[in-house]
């Protein structure tokens, strides 16, 4: 089920080896279970492949190297390179080449990332994720956020990257622990919107939920109302049934979906957790 056609990018975010079981799997170099959560992520609706090599500094752009070897030949949708090494990335970019769609994540406000970071962008024709940070400090408000977008903008189109090509990144804290963040990400979302609109806001989305049970039912309902304010590009495990669930159900609502014919296909094809009895 691809939701590119209304809008909404779905980054599959499984091979991160920042999880435990993943990280198990790299370092054993076990190909056929990155293969796998390649297929399962592409077969439940993801338009792009999250891919993050950060489970050990010293290794990492090793690993980098690896994955995008072992994920390349499968991969039926572009890859998202997720690193904060300007090495890990280049690594990755000498082997994905000019493949199109490819899209970089991240930059930040921080000089040695934002310098070591945007120039492959460039060289390489990617989207570029720029997180909403300026490198001395996480933003609190919506103002700090688009003072930092402001100023990532304007580096970005100082180095040639068109603003279909750019995606802001609000910074998604638990609402665990500030209840006002949610609110202030659907905020900076609408802003982001009005001052660019052709780039795109993208976000870390299980961030939302940290530290709370059935995360899956928090995290569901912030992508659907983050659609509504303009959100179009989320990392979430598209082989969750309630997070495509979400965005599809919003898409419909919206407009976004003519006669409702991407959800129903979905719910027969069993994207939304069964196949549905007629």
């Amino acid at each position: 089920m691809d939701l590119s056609g209304m809008g909404i990018a779905v980054i599959g975010e499984r091979i991160n080896m920042t999880r435990k079981r993943v990280r198990e799997k790299v370092w054993e170099r076990d190909a056929g279970f990155i293969i796998q959560e390649v297929r399962k992520q592409q077969d439940a609706g993801a338009t792009y492949i999250d891919v993050n090599a950060g489970g050990d500094p010293a290794k990492e752009v090793d690993d980098m190297k690896w994955l995008i070897e072992t994920i390349l030949p499968v991969a039926e949708c572009p890859l998202v390179v997720d690193s904060a090494s300007p090495a890990a990335i280049r690594a990755a970019m000498s082997l994905i080449g000019s493949r199109e769609g490819t899209i970089i994540n991240s930059i930040s406000g921080e000089k040695e990332r934002l310098e070591g970071i945007l120039p492959l962008a460039v060289e390489y024709r990617t989207g570029l994720v720029a997180m909403l940070n300026s490198g001395t400090g996480m933003p609190k408000g919506v103002r700090d956020r688009m003072e930092n977008a402001e100023m990532l903008a304007e580096a970005m189109n100082r180095a040639g990257i068109p603003s279909d090509r750019q995606y802001f990144d609000p910074l998604v804290f638990p609402v665990s622990t500030d209840s006002t963040q949610p609110g202030i990400v659907i905020e900076t979302t609408r802003e982001l919107k009005k001052r660019w609109p052709s780039a795109h806001v993208s976000y870390g989305l299980s961030n939302v939920s940290y530290g709370l049970p059935r995360r899956v039912m928090i995290n569901a309902a912030f992508a659907a109302i983050l659609v509504t304010a303009g959100g179009d590009a989320f990392m979430i495990d598209p082989t969750q049934p309630e997070m495509m669930g979400a965005l599809l159900g919003a898409c419909a609502l919206l407009g976004k979906d003519e006669f409702c014919v991407n959800y129903l296909q979905a719910a027969r094809s069993g994207v939304l957790g069964g196949a549905q009895k007629e």
